[in-house]
């Protein structure tokens, strides 16, 4: 399975960004141009799913919080979203798309939140937060539908 096209939008110094990657990608630029930026999204989502502890919160707060991750054009949309479609090869449609938006609390301790998140394989939903529960206790939304163990058994106990 490759990472077949990542979308980005407001992530570092990127308004947007939406390209098909194939199997071998080379990323050719000037200093300052945002080669790296481009690929620390794949290691924050590596950050994100370590299974000896990631975290949402964690991988934010290694990058310096939401203010150092999120774009500088991004002042009256200050959404953070990165999407990831996975596929058997670059010439296949995608079997796997994720998707997240990043916000950051209005009040307290300004911590990073999900706006959303969304898991589909193929044309079938598999997850759509928030939810009724997250609506419930906002709490929920401080972390990855991942990282609540006690809620992401199908996608821990599947073969």
């Amino acid at each position: 399975m490759i990472v077949s096209r990542p979308i980005l939008k407001n992530w570092r110094n990127f308004r947007h960004v939406d390209v098909n990657l194939r199997e071998r990608q080379f990323l050719v630029g000037p200093n300052a141009s945002g080669k790296s930026n481009l690929l620390d999204v794949f290691r924050f989502l590596r950050d994100i799913a370590k299974p000896e502890g990631g975290s949402l919160q964690k991988a934010v707060k290694s990058r310096g919080g939401v203010s150092k991750i999120r774009s500088l054009a991004a002042r009256r949309d200050p959404e953070i979203i990165v999407e990831i479609y996975l596929a058997n090869s670059p010439d296949e449609e995608p079997v796997w798309h994720y998707a997240i938006g990043l916000k950051q609390e209005t009040q307290g301790y300004r911590q990073p939140i999900l706006s959303f998140e969304r898991v589909s394989q193929g044309n079938k939903k598999l997850l759509d937060r928030p939810d009724s529960q997250d609506k419930e206790d906002p709490e929920r939304l401080k972390q990855t539908f991942l990282e609540q163990v006690n809620t992401n058994a199908q996608f821990r106990l599947s073969p």
